[in-house]
């Protein structure tokens, strides 16, 4: 089974939400997306998250996240696929250091979504239990 994770990153001083715009290269080009990717074998997927967000935006987890909530999961009913979402709040807005399969980043409000949305991150973000807990997350900060 392929397991996947992504994060949803917030940042606490601007409560805006960190969206990578994909490349044209791979798949759902020029899409709208979680930073992440898939999991190695010798890892949990909290680790597999970490060092895929150390990979794509070159940032210090150690220093910068400060911390990790669960948000949603999602397993393919033919049990060849798992990706599991997760809020990564970190204190301040900063820019990403990116890599080729990005063309681009955003911060966002969360009542602003661009388009197109990759599958996976407008399944997320368009439920309204998960959206409520992400803005409760904002509000709290």
């Amino acid at each position: 089974m392929i397991k996947a994770a992504g994060a949803c990153i917030i940042a606490k001083d601007t409560k805006r939400i960190l969206l990578q715009h994909r490349s044209t290269n791979g798949s759902y080009p020029r899409n709208w997306a979680f930073w992440g990717g898939k999991i190695e074998q010798n890892e949990n997927v909290s680790q597999g998250l970490l060092r895929e967000l150390e990979e794509e935006i070159k940032i210090d987890v150690e220093k910068e996240v400060v911390k990790v909530y669960p948000l949603d999961q999602y397993h393919a009913r033919d049990k060849t696929f798992s990706y599991y979402t997760f809020v990564i709040l970190v204190e301040n807005e900063f820019i990403p250091s990116i890599n080729s399969e990005s063309g681009g980043y955003a911060w966002l409000d969360c009542d602003y979504f661009p388009k197109p949305l990759h599958p996976g991150a407008q399944r997320t973000l368009f439920k309204k239990k998960k959206l409520k807990q992400i803005k409760t997350i904002i509000s709290s900060l």
